[in-house]
């Protein structure tokens, strides 16, 4: 099965001294993380900003995790912490696709 996108907001509960994902809720379903798959970070620009003038400001701030939910789905979800510290508003949970 091809993977499926969502690229959409999700509100998620995140524990342990580290603060990583232990469950996710999309639309009315709640998903418990029962394996942290793989994490890593993504500090790039993106394809948008090929050819232009970067700041360091202008990169990504993500952390993402490849997730396995109880029910044995494989998810991959992010956490955008945005750039601009002064609008926490900025930051915020992404569902970006199911494998």
């Amino acid at each position: 099965m091809p993977p499926k996108f969502f690229g959409q907001e999700i509100q998620v509960t995140a524990g342990g001294d580290v603060k990583v994902p232990t469950a996710f809720k999309l639309a009315d379903h709640e998903y418990l993380i029962s394996e942290i798959v793989q994490e890593w970070q993504d500090h790039s620009f993106g394809p948008m900003a090929l050819g232009h003038r970067n700041r360091w400001w202008q990169r990504r701030h993500r952390n993402y995790y490849l997730v396995k939910t109880s029910e044995g789905e494989l998810f991959e979800i992010y956490y955008d912490r945005g750039t601009n510290l002064k609008h926490p508003e900025f930051k915020k949970w992404i569902l970006h696709r199911q494998l």
